[in-house]
C-alpha cells in the first residue's frame, strides 16, 4: 500500500512540475505589446490615497489644502475638467512648498492645465527670488510634469521622495 501511494506522490509531483513549467513558458512568450497593456491597466490610486502616503512619508511645513475657487480664480483651472485633485500650498509665506496633483477628464485638457500649473512655479520664481533665496533655489528647481491624463508639480526640499511617491501611484 506504501508502495502505491509513493507512486501516486510521485506522478502528481511530476504532473505538477509539468504543468508549472508549462505555465512559466506562456509569460516569457508574451508580446512586448500585451505586457506594457498589462502596465497601462494597473489600477492607479486615487490622488487623496497618494497624498495621504506623502504626508506620512514627508514631513510638510503648513500644508493647507486650496479650495476650487482658488484654482479657478487664480490659475485658471475649471475644477469641472478634473476627475480628482489635490492643491496643496504652504501657508507659510517664507515657504514656497506646493504639491500639486490633477487628473484631467480629457487628455486634450492637459496641455492647458500644464499651463496652469507653470504659472504656479513662475509666481512662486518671483515671491522667493529677493526675499528668500533658499526657497527660490527650490522652486528653481521644480518643473511640472505630466504622465497619461496626469498632471503634477512638486515645490519642496524633499521634492524627490515626492515626486516618487506621485509616479509610484500614478
Amino acid at each position: 500500500m506504501k508502495k502505491i501511494k509513493g507512486r501516486v506522490l510521485c506522478i502528481c509531483m511530476a504532473a505538477m512540475g509539468i504543468l508549472a513549467g508549462g505555465c512559466g513558458q506562456g509569460e516569457e512568450a508574451a508580446p512586448a505589446a500585451v505586457m506594457e497593456e498589462k502596465e497601462e491597466d494597473a489600477e492607479a490610486k486615487p490622488v487623496k490615497e497618494i497624498y495621504e502616503e506623502i504626508k506620512q512619508s514627508v514631513g510638510l511645513y503648513s500644508p493647507v489644502e486650496m479650495a476650487d475657487s482658488f484654482i479657478s480664480n487664480y490659475y485658471g483651472v475649471n475644477p469641472e475638467k478634473l476627475e480628482e485633485y489635490i492643491f496643496v500650498m504652504s501657508e507659510e509665506a517664507t515657504s514656497a512648498e506646493t504639491i500639486v496633483i490633477m487628473k484631467v477628464k480629457d487628455e486634450g485638457d492637459v496641455e492647458k492645465i500644464e499651463a496652469a500649473l507653470q504659472v504656479v512655479v513662475d509666481e512662486k520664481r518671483g515671491e522667493m527670488k529677493d526675499y528668500l533665496p533658499e526657497q527660490f533655489e527650490i522652486v528653481d528647481k521644480s518643473s511640472v510634469k505630466t504622465k497619461g491624463h496626469y498632471v503634477y508639480l512638486v515645490i519642496s526640499e524633499s521634492a524627490d521622495v515626492i515626486t516618487g511617491i506621485i509616479e509610484k501611484g500614478i
